[in-house]
């Protein structure tokens, strides 16, 4: 399998470009929070935040010599700053889109000839969000138990919407969250 990102919606293989290589890290920076006190030793630590996520991708222009210039006008319309925020998937990650804004310059590698180019994002939320995958279920017995879980990489609470579809006004009734590890 060739690696391929999507931008948008559109595979940048379909336009003409292949990406070579990126640079995604595993996590991003984190952010300290301390405080240092007069007339005391070391910090208080108030715990640390993840910063955006920064990464670079190196593309490889693919398309022909006499189609070389469109690409290259294609990937500045995709990666064009004022468009705000723009969507990353990469096909080795599928279903884990990062929301990314352009941050920096889009610029060939600097050799005379060369093909590749390099693209810096910044996803300002660091982690990649997926698709939802929503079941719905009637209750028919009292008590009844339901497990929810997330497939994601990161614990993430389940929202739970309940629709009373009946005529009937239902009393007493009780909805409760236990978390088993």
């Amino acid at each position: 399998m060739k690696p391929d990102v999507k931008i948008n919606g559109t595979w940048l293989s379909t336009i003409g470009a292949a990406l070579f290589e990126r640079r995604l890290p595993i996590l991003p920076e984190s952010e300290e929070s301390t405080i240092k006190l007069a007339g005391q030793d070391g910090e208080l630590s108030f715990g640390s935040t993840y910063n955006s996520r920064r990464f670079d991708l190196t593309l490889l222009i693919t398309s022909s010599p006499t189609e070389y210039h469109r690409t290259l006008a294609q990937l500045a319309r995709m990666f064009n700053g004022s468009r705000r925020e723009i969507t990353v998937e990469f096909s080795d990650l599928p279903n884990r889109i990062y929301r990314a804004v352009y941050n920096g310059t889009l610029t060939p590698d600097g050799q005379a000839g060369s093909r590749m180019v390099n693209v810096s994002l910044k996803a300002n939320n660091p982690w990649p969000e997926s698709d939802e995958k929503v079941r719905e279920f009637t209750i028919t017995q009292s008590p009844d138990v339901t497990s929810i879980e997330s497939s994601g990489d990161v614990r993430a609470n389940p929202i739970i919407t309940m629709t009373n579809t009946g005529g009937n006004t239902i009393r007493g009734f009780r909805l409760t969250n236990e978390y088993t590890i």
